[in-house]
């Protein structure tokens, strides 16, 4: 894909359009040239996915030219992209409308959180999602709950949904026993009512 790559929709562009078509041009200009390293070549996954980007980033193929650098606008995970998909790339937004990915190197690390996966080793619920048959998940540098959820709920769909009947037969078994706890609670005060509110009958005795 040439470098000074345009989008020809045949429509004319909105300012806003064409701010952000100049953004993107200026990202590609200054995108860097990277060599990949032999780590890669070991493991070729150079970003496995999240909440906002879930396809994962694999190498498909080693060549001593043609890789450029990209980090998450977000997180500033650093990854290398093969310059003839940089447009698409740096074309891809979350959705509030913000950009995903950028040329620009961010010059700190990567935002790290410390929250696991549900279906992390070390869950206090594993032992349930063992007898569950429910996969492993090694992912603990998740930010906030939110983003927990975001990733079972992208990365472990079917997992997220067996999780989610379970929470919800057990709470709605749990509203059942409390109704009934209520109504004998309820039945036992109305009868011990009744019986303080019965009047006492004595017994008449008549004088000889």
């Amino acid at each position: 894909m040439a470098e000074n790559e345009t989008l020809t929709t045949g429509v004319e562009k909105t300012p806003e359009a064409q701010n952000n078509e100049s953004l993107i041009q200026e990202m590609l200009r200054d995108a860097q040239s990277v060599e990949l390293d032999d780590e890669l070549r070991r493991n070729p996954v150079v970003h496995a996915g999240d909440a906002d980007q879930p396809a994962p980033m694999t190498v498909k193929e080693m060549t001593s030219a043609g890789y450029v650098s990209v980090w998450d606008t977000r997180t500033r995970e650093y990854a290398p992209v093969l310059y003839y998909m940089l447009p698409a790339v740096l074309r891809r937004k979350r959705e509030d409308g913000s950009y995903i990915w950028t040329t620009n190197d961010p010059k700190v690390p990567p935002v790290r959180g410390s929250l696991k996966c549900m279906l992390h080793p070390d869950s206090p619920e594993r032992s349930i999602y063992d007898s569950m048959g429910l996969r492993v998940c090694p992912k603990s540098n998740l930010t906030n709950t939110y983003e927990v959820t975001q990733h079972m709920q992208k990365k472990h769909r079917k997992e997220w949904l067996a999780i989610e009947d379970v929470r919800i037969r057990r709470e709605r078994q749990e509203d059942r026993e409390l109704q009934r706890f209520l109504m004998q609670q309820a039945s036992t005060n109305m009868n011990k009512g009744e019986q303080e509110t019965k009047p006492i009958h004595k017994k008449k005795t008549t004088k000889k």
